[in-house]
């Protein structure tokens, strides 16, 4: 759409700014007051070469014959702005978007090409919070467009399961009598700095009722990895089991007592446990991936990863340790195996970017992760730029701001936490009561419940630029009047109650009469950036482009209902105004679907 009229004119500013189309097209921007004109062509970087003050350029420039497609041309300051011609671009518009239909937005630009997105990644035994939210819908945004982008998309839940945090887990878990007898012991302490004791008091609890042991719950190894850390603050010692108990997972295949074995069993329940829970939640998102794969998959490649770094003479002892020394990048070490001989996530991390690369033969490597990971990612990144790795640079981390609390920082250790299903569980309620109230005989009202409550959350969060911090105000993520992902549903659902009720076939948008109400020229306008609007949000990975967008066009939209009459009428007018509110329906419930939000037709 937008992309062709760019072309055009591009092809004819070409000669006399002897500049190549290609930066023609790339100078171009879209007028912020439509009266303004439909693209503006900045002439200020041609005032050193062609010697010429910008106002001067604009103007003679505005002598140059135009493309068929563009009405006229006026200059304004150091701007030449061009108008479209209207019937041209209206049929352009409409006729592009009855054409491509749910395929509209999309384009071939990762035709060939394979992107692996890391995004979700849970900690095992621990639950989803909010916290948990940005990476995955920013995660699966991200997958969706690069799939419309026609690239190949490898979606990993790259879980964590390995580390010394299980090593803890399984010694709390195995000596559950010893850590409730220290929590009871420290429990003043505990309380006072503001550890919630409700925890081990129900495992006490669950303890005495059960014979045969605690049952391992979702909500049992929360409580026990929360007991852990309350205590182990002022029983050190605690630490020193975890990381004891690590290794022995970790040296597993060497040594085969009984203990390594009992801790390798509770390892692998933990996970499944944990899998379980999540994938409730991903049920809700509806967030899929196409691998769940856990730090532990690539233990076998931890040697390989050590050996290639020692062959390039990038490993040095510090302290015991083996590190990368990146002091001449401005960075502290890069730590890879412990004096131990426990690895740490530098090390897995560079083995799954190999083997990422190798197994999927990836063009890109992509790692959505909250934005306080940025120098564990400089980091690997550089080691694997300093192992003569040329791929590196297409490693990029897809960094997030945090969600920030009244209450503070948000820490799974102290129990203080948000949960994601709880969030989701409220907005769901919250429309039902509203349905219950305005709408009580709507069909399918559980399913449209589950679809605007969620897409509340999720529409809330990716509005929002990747990399700033959002405040967690629960009113405001549940206030559905202004901008919210309701407003933009209900949107699609005027559209398709305008549809329904026309009751004849769209027309053809190459027979309909040229629309030329300036409402109804805003909503063409903006219909007619969507294909730019998805190039942006992919060249910066930020979904929050197209909700963004989303809005703009349902404010535009529902400008136009409250102005005009749609069915009324003369009957030329009324097919042509069908034709916009079909495609206003189509990129709005394809937007939605780039957002893994659903666009209902009934609310």
């Amino acid at each position: 759409m937008l992309t062709k009229m760019k072309s055009d004119l591009a092809l004819a500013l070409s000669s006399p700014t002897n500049l190549s189309t290609e930066k023609i097209i790339e100078l171009f921007e879209v007028p912020s007051d439509p009266k303004h004109g439909d693209l503006a062509f900045p002439c200020f970087g041609l005032a050193k070469t062609l010697r010429k003050a910008p106002q001067q350029i604009a103007g003679e420039l505005a002598q140059i014959p135009l493309p068929a497609s563009f009405k006229s041309a006026a200059p304004l300051g150091g701007y030449l702005n061009f108008f479209f011609d209207e019937k041209t671009w209206q049929h352009l518009v409409l006729g592009e978007i009855q054409s491509k239909k749910d395929s509209v937005g999309n384009f071939k630009e990762g035709q060939g090409k394979t992107v692996v997105i890391d995004y979700s990644s849970p900690n095992v035994a621990k639950p989803m919070s909010i916290g948990h939210l940005r990476s995955t819908v920013i995660g699966q945004s991200l997958a969706n467009i690069f799939r419309a982008a026609s690239y190949n998309v490898v979606g990993i839940n790259y879980i964590g399961d390995w580390g010394v945090q299980f090593g803890k887990l399984a010694w709390a878990h195995q000596n559950l009598p010893e850590l409730l007898r220290l929590a009871s012991k420290n429990e003043g302490n505990i309380v006072q700095r503001g550890f919630d004791s409700k925890f081990w008091k129900k495992l006490i609890k669950d303890a005495q009722d059960t014979k045969s042991g605690v049952p391992v719950t979702f909500d049992y190894l929360f409580a026990i990895y929360v007991l852990f850390h309350a205590v182990a603050e002022y029983e050190p010692s605690l630490d020193d089991y975890g990381r004891e108990y690590f290794l022995k997972l970790e040296q597993r295949s060497a040594h085969r007592d009984q203990l390594t074995q009992d801790i390798e069993k509770s390892w692998e329940e933990f996970i499944k446990v944990s899998l379980t829970e999540y994938k409730k939640v991903y049920a809700l998102l509806k967030t899929k991936h196409d691998l769940v794969r856990g730090e532990s998959f690539y233990e076998d490649h931890l040697k390989d990863v050590v050996i290639a770094l020692q062959k390039c003479k990038l490993l040095v002892t510090s302290e015991g340790a083996q590190v990368v020394d990146l002091s001449s990048y401005d960075m502290p070490p890069c730590l890879i195996q412990k004096k131990d001989g426990a690895t740490l996530y530098a090390t897995r991390d560079l083995a799954a970017a190999l083997n990422r690369k190798t197994e999927f033969k990836a063009d890109k490597l992509l790692y959505v992760v909250g934005a306080e990971q940025t120098l564990h990612f400089r980091q690997v990144f550089k080691v694997l730029e300093l192992m003569k790795y040329d791929w590196a640079s297409e490693c990029q981390h897809v960094s997030f701001g945090l969600y920030r609390f009244k209450e503070g920082k948000m820490s799974t250790r102290r129990g203080n936490v948000v949960l994601l299903e709880d969030v989701l569980d409220r907005a769901v309620e919250f429309v039902r009561e509203i349905i219950k109230e305005k709408n009580p005989d709507l069909e399918n009202a559980e399913v449209i419940a589950q679809s605007v409550g969620t897409g509340a959350v999720v529409f809330n969060d990716l509005m929002n630029d990747r990399q700033k911090n959002i405040d967690f105000d629960w009113d405001k993520l549940l206030d559905f009047n202004g901008d919210t992902g309701p407003y933009v549903q209900y949107s699609h659902v005027r559209c398709c109650s305008i549809l329904s009720k026309w009751k004849k076939n769209i027309p053809s948008s190459s027979t309909t009469k040229v629309l030329v109400e300036p409402q109804e020229k805003n909503v063409l306008r903006l219909l007619g950036r969507f294909d730019d609007v998805v190039k942006i949000a992919l060249s910066q990975l930020k979904p929050s482009w197209v909700a963004q967008y989303l809005l703009e066009l349902s404010k535009a939209f529902n400008s136009f209902y409250y102005e005009h009459r749609i069915l009324e009428g003369d009957m030329d007018l009324q097919e042509a105004r069908v034709v916009l509110a079909e495609s206003v329906r189509t990129v709005i419930a394809k937007g939605l679907s780039l957002l893994n939000v659903d666009a209902p037709s009934a609310m």
